[in-house]
Parts: C-alpha cells; sequence; structure tokens
C-alpha cells in the first residue's frame, strides 16, 4: 500500500524501513523540507533492529503528499503537530485515514475539529506511542533501537474502528490493543514521565553536553520517582474509568520482558544488552521541550477536569520553567482549542 509519512526525523525514517520491510510503498514529507527541498527520492539507510537500505519517495507540499497515499501518517514532534494539522486540515477527504504516532495534548480530538470546521469525515487513528523506536544518526541514517510488541489505539469515528484496526495491522502486524477511548490514549504514553524524570535527575549532564546512557541512569532512586510520577497518573486514569498500562508493564511490552521484574532492573538489562542509547546532551533535547508541554501539561489539565491532585507533575514543570528561564505553561497552542472540542462535543 502507498503510505504518505509527515515527518522526516528518527521515527519517520524508522517508519519508511518498517513500512519498506513488509512490502509497502511510502513517501516522506518534510515539514521544514531542509534535506528534501530538491530531491525526489530518498535512500534511508538503517541500522539496530531493522537493518538495510530503504527507498522511499519524497513529497514537495502537503497536497503532493495527500494526492499520493489516502493513508497518512504524522510522524513529527508533538510541537510541530499544530502546524501540520492546520496545513493537511483543508486538502483530506472522507477517503483519507489518518494515524498520529503518537497523540500528545489530544490532537486527535483538535483534528476532528478541524475536520468539522472543513466538513469531512476521514478517520482519524491515535497511537498511544509510537510503533518503532528510532534516533536519526545523519540525514537519512537511522539507528532502529526497538519496534513495541503491544501498541494501544482509539480511533475516530468510532465505527470506523474495526477497519482501523485491520488496516494498522496490515501496515505494522498483529501488535495492537484497543483502547477505551482517545482519553486513555492521552493517559497512556509513558515517555513523558520517564523522560522528565530521567532529564531532571541527569540535568547537569545535559547541560553540560556530557555522555550518558538513558538507560543506565534510570537508577533504583530514578526509577521510584518514575513510579510516584505513575501512580498520579494511573489515579487519573481512574477518574475517567479508563484501562492504561502501567509502567512495568510498559517496559514489559516494550522490551519483551517477564513479569516481576522492577523498572530498575528491566532498565539495567535493557543498557547492558544494547549498550544504550545514549541520554540527551543538549538542552534543547525533546525529554523537556516536547514531553513537558505537550505530555506532563495533558496529564495537569485532565487531572484538573476531575479534582484529581497531581503534585509531582505539576513540580516538574514548575522546575523545568525555573531551570530554562520560560514558562513552559504557555508553550502549548494545541491543548487548550482540543480540550474545548472534548468539553463541547464529547462530554
Amino acid at each position: 500500500m502507498k503510505v504518505a509519512i509527515l515527518g522526516a526525523g528518527g521515527v519517520a525514517l524508522a517508519t519508511v524501513a518498517l513500512l519498506h520491510q513488509s512490502g509497502h510503498q511510502p513517501l516522506i514529507w518534510s515539514p521544514s523540507g531542509i534535506n528534501t527541498a530538491s530531491i525526489t527520492a530518498i535512500e534511508v539507510k538503517a541500522s539496530g533492529l531493522i537493518s538495510g537500505c530503504f527507498t522511499a519517495a519524497v513529497a514537495h507540499s502537503v497536497e503532493e503528499a495527500l494526492e499520493y497515499a489516502k493513508i497518512v501518517i504524522v510522524a513529527l514532534p508533538a510541537n510541530a503537530h499544530k502546524y501540520v494539522f492546520d496545513e493537511i486540515a483543508p486538502h483530506i477527504s472522507d477517503e483519507h485515514t489518518l494515524i498520529i504516532s503518537a497523540q500528545l495534548s489530544l490532537g486527535a480530538l483538535y483534528l476532528s475539529s478541524k475536520f468539522v470546521e472543513h466538513k469531512v469525515k476521514p478517520t482519524t487513528i491515535a497511537f498511544a506511542t509510537t510503533v518503532v523506536m528510532g534516533r536519526r544518526e545523519g540525514a537519512f541514517d537511522v539507528t532502529i533501537g526497538g519496534v513495541r510488541n503491544l501498541l494501544e489505539m482509539a480511533v475516530l469515528p468510532e465505527e470506523n474502528t474495526e477497519c482501523a484496526l485491520s488496516l494498522c495491522q496490515n501496515l505494522f502486524g498483529d501488535r495492537f490493543r484497543l483502547a477505551d477511548n482517545l482519553i486513555a490514549i492521552a493517559l497512556s504514553n509513558l515517555n513523558p514521565p520517564i523522560h522528565m524524570a530521567s532529564a531532571l535527575c541527569n540535568f547537569t549532564r545535559i547541560e553540560k553536553a556530557e555522555y550518558w546512557a538513558n538507560y543506565d541512569a534510570i537508577t533504583p532512586s530514578v526509577a521510584r520517582l518514575i513510579e510516584a510520577l505513575d501512580q498520579e497518573r494511573l489515579a487519573v486514569a481512574r477518574a475517567y474509568a479508563v484501562h492504561v498500562r502501567t509502567a512495568e508493564e510498559h517496559y514489559q511490552l516494550s522490551f519483551g520482558f517477564d513479569k516481576g521484574m522492577s523498572i530498575a532492573e528491566m532498565a539495567a538489562v535493557v543498557h547492558k544488552q544494547r549498550n544504550g542509547p545514549p541520554g540527551p546532551t543538549c538542552v534543547s533535547t525533546r525529554f523537556v521541550t516536547e514531553d513537558i508541554p505537550f505530555g506532563i501539561l495533558q496529564v495537569i489539565a485532565l487531572a484538573e477536569l476531575k479534582a484529581v491532585d497531581v503534585p509531582l507533575h505539576k513540580a516538574g514543570v514548575a522546575m523545568f520553567s525555573a531551570l530554562y528561564g520560560r514558562d513552559f505553561t504557555t508553550e502549548n497552542s494545541l491543548l487548550a482549542p482540543a480540550l474545548n472540542f472534548f468539553r463541547n462535543e464529547v462530554c
């Protein structure tokens, strides 16, 4: 099948490799166009769990990407989602299927609000996290650290769920579980709390650009912070009566561990067996600049709607705002309109 991928970062390039390996025909569109402005195709060089060279066509506009394929995957950092959603909305038809990989800040609801404006009814699929873990090493080189064994997804409109599930299985294999709804997806992404804990406890390393191994730095103390943040997230999920996996289950399903190991123990094994990946070495890391405003703030906003106390999440935002000298609570332009649509159309 033809698939248009919006993005050209590590996850997008890893998705090219995964789709190509399964016989699909991927195309990428880069919003910046920095590395793709004058070319019509790229060769992705993948190493790690998937290795080889994989070809993808290149689109130079949103219109061209959406004309190429009716299946569209948004594989971009969350701080680019609103811009891209606004760009694609006028060109989407009822026949399109949009996959958000992964949803942050209730992006699927924001996108639905744009579809209402343009009077179209495409299918929107929200992933809790990415299918594949990829880190871009060069313009089109990517290291693939893993392909998740199980991934939650939700679908709008709900009557398209069966067809959407079949499509995702065709694209990526039998690795999907249907979540209760989009709120469950919003509360199922474990990257923001894990990244916040790791970045906070290793911040001087990040600021001084020192090498540190991401999973090796999840010591028992850092793991306890992750677990405490997890208890707050799980309390919010209970308030919405949705089921989400625990942080322990996240590691078990992401890396194939049996039950019984602690987060710190699983992190140590991942570090030993995979020798990395390295932790961020620049303060512009997505561990903070994406996950705090688009992941942690999402949990806080949903908690406030149900009067659930999440002091550690709030403290994390306050501490990073102080460390960076900027107010991260003002850096999410996606969440407020998505919440408004949620209140008006869903509640």
